[in-house]
């Protein structure tokens, strides 16, 4: 019995001892697994915390690179608007220049203009000034002016030509203005009588020629009784002067 009790008393202790073997065999495969996962489930966290913070880097980047890119559209914005800003002053500017370009060159083609109206009214006034003077020289000049064929009376004996004598033989008496540098020939032309020149040789006036009425007859004229040895459209007249056109049909008749 003893031995028996003590063969169950051992074998209970061996399986005891198994069990409690087996036990901490399972407890050891137990905290095994617990820490295996209790790694994994530490790497799976590491590995999301890792991710998550990859996803919140690539987040911050993504928002940096959105605000830069909003500040570069800003500034690229900013930069437009000043160029065009920039673009509309310049052109401000440029029409304001044109603006007073066109103002300095009506203000010059004004002053010119207003220029050459003083100028030309000057000069009119001048003119004006010098007509005046000329006229008034040409009331101040004159001189006494007579065609006389009054020789042909005591000679209508040798007259040839069907010429009318006129009475007292005066052709033409009158006052004559003249102008400053005029010839004899000049105012008789002005006279209005029928006169016929050659070469400046006066050979006929009022229809009575040289050689009508002898031949030594014809037409010879005299400034202030003397016979100038020159053409009458050399002999200039001076004021107050007397001139006589004469006709002669002898030598001394006159």
């Amino acid at each position: 019995m003893k031995k028996y009790m003590v063969w169950l008393i051992s074998a209970l202790m061996a399986v005891s001892m198994t069990a409690c073997s087996n036990a901490q065999k399972k407890d050891t495969k137990d905290q095994a697994q617990i820490t295996t996962a209790a790694k994994e489930n530490a790497t799976q966290t590491e590995a999301a915390k890792t991710i998550s913070k990859k996803e919140k880097n690539e987040k911050k980047k993504d928002k940096k690179k959105s605000q830069k890119s909003k500040k570069n559209s800003k500034k690229t914005k900013s930069s437009t608007a000043k160029k065009k800003e920039t673009s509309t002053t310049t052109a401000k500017k440029k029409k304001v220049k044109k603006k007073k370009t066109k103002e300095k060159t009506t203000k010059t083609k004004n002053t010119k203009e207003t220029t050459k109206t003083t100028t030309a009214s000057k000069n009119e006034s001048t003119v004006q000034t010098a007509e005046n003077q000329t006229t008034e020289a040409k009331q101040e000049q004159s001189c006494e002016f007579l065609i006389s064929c009054k020789t042909v009376l005591s000679n209508k004996s040798a007259l040839q030509s069907n010429y009318q004598v006129p009475a007292g033989g005066k052709i033409y008496e009158k006052k004559m203005e003249f102008e400053e540098g005029d010839t004899v020939m000049d105012v008789l032309k002005r006279t209005g009588v029928d006169i016929d020149v050659s070469k400046g040789y006066v050979a006929g006036i009022d229809g009575l020629y040289e050689f009508d009425c002898g031949k030594n007859s014809g037409w010879m004229y005299r400034v202030n009784g003397k016979f100038p040895n020159y053409m009458a459209g050399k002999c200039k007249l001076h004021d107050g002067d007397k001139v006589e056109w004469l006709y002669t049909c002898v030598r001394g008749d006159l």
